[in-house]
């Protein structure tokens, strides 16, 4: 997809891929979580997690003032995620991927299939 990279930090979205993640199994991948969340310039000191599922092509309502730090884990299925002012960037990410969105940075999930349901875990902090 077109689009700023999704690893730029300067944008405010960093997608770590789940061959970036060590390969321990679900200790590991809480501990990157926990990582990702403890570097948060806005942390408030409180995590909140939520498990989603978006029904095959479909998207959450587009996500503009939250003021806080956001890790989205993808447990199965293909997220699209869009960020920026007009939503004009974007990413794919699979099963095991870290995606790291920064405080007030616009953005929307979308399933990116038409077939399967995408599971993932939001967390905030």
């Amino acid at each position: 997809m077109s689009g700023t990279p999704a690893n730029s930090r300067d944008h405010g979205v960093r997608v770590v891929r789940r061959d970036e993640i060590s390969h321990g199994g679900a200790g590991d991948l809480a501990v990157r979580l926990v990582a990702e969340l403890s570097h948060a310039p806005s942390g408030h000191g409180t995590v909140a997690a939520s498990s989603l599922e978006l029904a095959p092509g479909t998207s959450q309502e587009p996500c503009h003032q939250r003021p806080t730090d956001s890790v989205i884990c993808v447990i199965s299925g293909q997220a699209t995620i869009r960020w920026g002012e007009r939503l004009e960037c974007c990413c794919t990410a699979g099963p095991g991927d870290l995606i790291f969105i920064a405080a007030r940075v616009p953005h929307q999930e979308e399933n990116a299939s038409r077939t399967e349901a995408l599971h993932y875990l939001l967390l905030t902090v």
